[in-house]
């Protein structure tokens, strides 16, 4: 998995909105990321190019786009449309392991952090 601030990144500059990333590490590192588009095109086209730049994720609700979840082992990755999020509402259910994490604006996420 690339690292947590490159997908901060990545998700930004590919219109994600409300990105939120949750540490449950326990015996391994693991970490889940929550993110909201503002249409179900939007949420494919960002899991369309984590498949491109992971190759071998586990990807779940991609037919129907409004709340697509990419598996890629130590990262779970939720693409939301924002009132499927609000709906379910993981933000809650995750918010005493949130981090932050602080990207580097002036990088591309092509580059390394």
């Amino acid at each position: 998995m690339k690292d947590l601030k490159w997908l901060v990144r990545f998700l930004e500059e590919h219109k994600m909105k409300n990105i939120s990333v949750y540490d449950l590490t326990e015996d391994k590192p693991h970490f889940v990321v929550v993110a909201s588009a503002m249409s179900i095109q939007t949420n494919k086209q960002v899991c369309d190019l984590l498949l491109d730049e992971y190759g071998a994720l586990k990807i779940d609700g991609y037919s129907k786009g409004e709340w697509i979840v990419a598996d890629a082992e130590d990262v779970t990755i939720h693409l939301f449309l924002s009132k499927i999020r609000e709906k379910y509402n993981l933000d809650k259910l995750y918010k005493p392991k949130k981090i932050i994490v602080k990207v580097d604006k002036s990088k591309k996420s092509g580059e390394d952090a």
